[in-house]
């Protein structure tokens, strides 16, 4: 015959210690959780601050892939291969009140708020302390001058910086140029380059200059073209003129009709920013424009 086994009881007690401890382990959770800290001053905490920098020359068109923030648009216009921050050679912490001015120095400015501490006590009504002075105290005159002095100093570190600022923006990263003309071979640079032809030599033979075809003027000149990457004409430059200032103007004006060009090519973009397609146009006896 076999007797049933009886589960243990849970008493009033049981339950007590199990309340205790699972409250101690909630509070201990609590405790060792929560931290405290000293908050910095208000005065202390410095404002955003937003690393603009200042360009000097720039863009028509906004670039795509821009290395930095700055006022203006600004397609490379450097020297140098790796794409250089163009800036100062230090960010001043806080912003000057008299822009142009270098600030003070922390030894200038302590050293004149001594002297102002000891002049407005020279001045204290009713004191009951004396100050023995010498007869070498600097005079008003001396004390003015010592402050030109400052100043003429502070305006030469200023444009010191702006020196340093103007060399080392050189440094920024050069804008890759190629150069194309008649001895050019690549395939994607000169099947660009011929479409190129192809589009000035209509837009010229369609706006073939009145007063060359009245009087047979014609002649043959160099034009140096620049276009950038999204086809915009950046420039035109007369390399050799044709003998006529017509012919010269009438060839500036066929090319700014033209534009703008196609953009580059994926392959011609990876290669270069701008192009120089340096050409001779030449304006026939038969009122004709041809581009060699």
């Amino acid at each position: 015959m076999t007797t049933a086994v009886r589960a243990p009881e849970i008493t009033d007690n049981d339950r007590l210690g199990m309340t205790l401890f699972l409250a101690a382990v909630f509070h201990g959770i609590l405790i060792l959780g929560v931290t405290f800290s000293i908050s910095p001053p208000a005065e202390s905490e410095s404002l955003p601050t937003l690393d603009v920098i200042l360009v000097q020359t720039q863009k028509p068109s906004d670039a795509e892939d821009a290395d930095y923030l700055a006022q203006v648009s600004q397609q490379g216009g450097g020297i140098s291969e790796e794409a250089t921050r163009p800036t100062d050679l230090f960010t001043a912490p806080s912003i000057s009140k008299n822009p142009g001015i270098a600030m003070m120095t922390a030894q200038q400015q302590q050293s004149r708020q001594q002297q102002d501490e000891k002049v407005a006590l020279l001045h204290q009504k009713d004191s009951t302390h004396s100050i023995s002075t010498d007869d070498s105290k600097q005079t008003p005159d001396e004390i003015t001058l010592s402050d030109k002095q400052n100043d003429q100093q502070s305006e030469k570190l200023a444009r010191l910086a702006q020196e340093l600022s103007t060399q080392i923006e050189h440094l920024a990263k050069k804008t890759r140029s190629k150069f194309l003309n008649s001895s050019t071979r690549e395939f994607v640079p000169a099947t660009y380059m011929r479409q190129w032809i192809n589009r000035v030599e209509r837009i010229g033979n369609l706006n073939y200059p009145d007063q060359a075809r009245r009087e047979r003027l014609s002649g043959t000149l160099i034009l140096d073209v620049v276009i950038n990457a999204d086809g915009e004409l950046i420039k035109t430059d007369l390399r050799q003129s044709s003998g006529h200032q017509l012919l010269d103007d009438a060839a500036k004006r066929i090319v700014k009709l033209a534009a703008p060009y196609a953009p580059f090519p994926p392959e011609l973009r990876a290669e270069a920013d701008i192009i120089h397609i340096t050409r001779s146009w030449e304006f026939l006896s038969n009122n004709s424009l041809r581009t060699n």
